[in-house]
This record gives structure tokens, sequence and C-alpha cells, in this order.
């Protein structure tokens, strides 16, 4: 958390705040986050435009005019807040970019695994090359898909999470979206048939655009930039709904802990 509504959210609400703006000064107050945040950003976004932000998988881009962008990723627990002046800060608060019009943009993050990164060339980004196809891109590379779904011998449920399949999944949405499509999470990914992996990219796409168009989730401190919190997690079927009944057949909803995370899944409703 936050996964990819949540950040597709943010830099909604960023793109439509702060393009256009110039960068007066981006400062690190503290440059110990997952990676280091490298001080030369201090003197290289100085006086750049904000030209475009955009979203790839659970990433974040600010495209700036010049050579060097920024790409951040939110981690578990990072968020964005404007500030009502600058060099106000707030604990846990990382990063501080200071634009014109009076508009302070801070970074806070209290776990610190989010993190700042430079990158000269936003359409050959980092590592992106790692990353899977974008969820909302998914039928223009069914046979693809199709292909490498029917070779892995993993769960279904651990190849939504392989970022390299598809991007921008996490625990709380793979629940979700197996619910939907009555794909039993442990299921091997090779033995789902043609039908089912069909609806599978079906349910993808539809949970996480009913995310987004209620801003994203709150489970414990999600917020958006202007501090609202997200409401879809009122729509959850079975996340976070361990042995209360289930909203299609009225069995209990069942939680299993496997690899240091929680599955949530009706035994009825999912074969």
């Amino acid at each position: 958390m936050p996964e990819l509504p949540e950040v597709e959210v943010i830099v909604r609400g960023l793109r439509k705040n702060i393009i256009g703006l110039k960068i007066l000064e981006f400062k690190i107050i503290n440059k110990h986050l997952r990676i280091e945040a490298p001080k030369e950003m201090e003197f290289l976004y100085k006086n750049k435009i904000i030209k475009h932000i955009f979203r790839i998988g659970k990433y974040g881009i600010i495209l700036l005019n010049g050579k060097h962008h920024i790409l951040f990723h939110l981690g578990m627990t990072g968020k964005f807040s404007f500030a009502k002046k600058s060099n106000y800060f707030k604990k846990h608060d990382h990063i501080s970019i200071v634009l014109n019009k009076d508009i302070t943009l801070n970074y806070n993050d209290v776990r610190k695994f989010g993190y700042f990164a430079k990158v000269s060339n936003p359409l050959s980004l980092h590592n992106f090359k790692k990353l899977g196809v974008e969820p909302f891109l998914l039928k223009k590379y069914l046979n693809y898909l199709w292909v490498f779904f029917k070779k892995k011998n993993v769960d279904i449920k651990s190849l939504l999470l392989d970022q390299r399949f598809i991007a921008g999944i996490g625990n709380i949405y793979a629940s979700e979206i197996l619910f939907d499509s009555k794909i039993h999470p442990f299921k091997a990914a090779k033995k789902i048939s043609k039908k089912s992996f069909s609806k599978l990219l079906n349910s993808i796409e539809k949970i996480l655009k009913n995310s987004i168009s209620k801003g994203g989730s709150t489970i414990k401190d999600y917020k958006n930039i202007t501090g609202d919190l997200g409401y879809f997690q009122n729509d959850f079927k079975v996340y976070g709904r361990e042995g209360l009944t289930c909203y299609k057949c009225k069995s209990l909803i069942i939680k299993v802990k496997s690899a240091g995370r929680s599955t949530f899944f009706c035994k009825n409703c999912q074969k």
C-alpha cells in the first residue's frame, strides 16, 4: 500500500495542481529513504518547469523541461501534501518542492520505504524494463499474456503480484480481482482455462478502474494530495473480511497467510 489505484489518484492530483509551475527549490530534508536521495537533485531541478506527470505501474514520474526528471515510489506509507508555507515541515517529511505561486509540495513517509530517483530518459525509465504490461492495456497483449500464463506453475495470486507479469497490482487488489473473476487464489496459473483467463483480465481492469474512481482505498493512513481519504475499501468483497459472510453465497470469508502476505477468499465462490 499504496497500490496502482492510489498512485494513479495521486498522479492525477499532482497533474491537476502543479503542471506548468516552476521548481524554485528541491530540498532534501532527509536523504535516508529506501534508496538514498541523490544530493545533486537539489541543483538539477532548480528553475525547471513541470511539463507532465504520469504513472507506470506503482511509479510516478514528474517530467521536466531539460534532460533530468523525477521518479518517485511511495513505498508503504509515502504521501504528498501541500504545505502552508515553505520551510514548514511536519514529522516524517523527507522531500520539499518549493514552486512558484506560493505552492510547496512535501513528501512524507513514516516507514521510509518510498524513494526518489533521477531519470534522464522517461521512456526507458530506471529498471522499468522488468515491469510487465500495464493493467489497462491487457487486451492488446492478450496472446502474449496467455502464453506467459500457461508456462507458470505458480499459484495465480502469486502471479498477479509478480510485477513482471502485470505492473501495479498489489496484495489488496489481487484478492478482490480473484473474487470478482471467481478464481481460487491458490490454483496453479497453468491450470486455468482460457475462459477464466479472459474473465480475470476483465476483472483486473474493472476493479482497478472502480478503485480509481472512488479515490483509492484507505486502509490505514493513505490520503490523496489534498488530504482526502479514498473510499473503495467500502466496496471490498473479501479483503479484510475474514470470518464475515460472503455477499454472494453467505459462506464465511477465509484468510490464509503465506509468505508474509494475507489472502482473503470465499471457498464456495472461488473454485
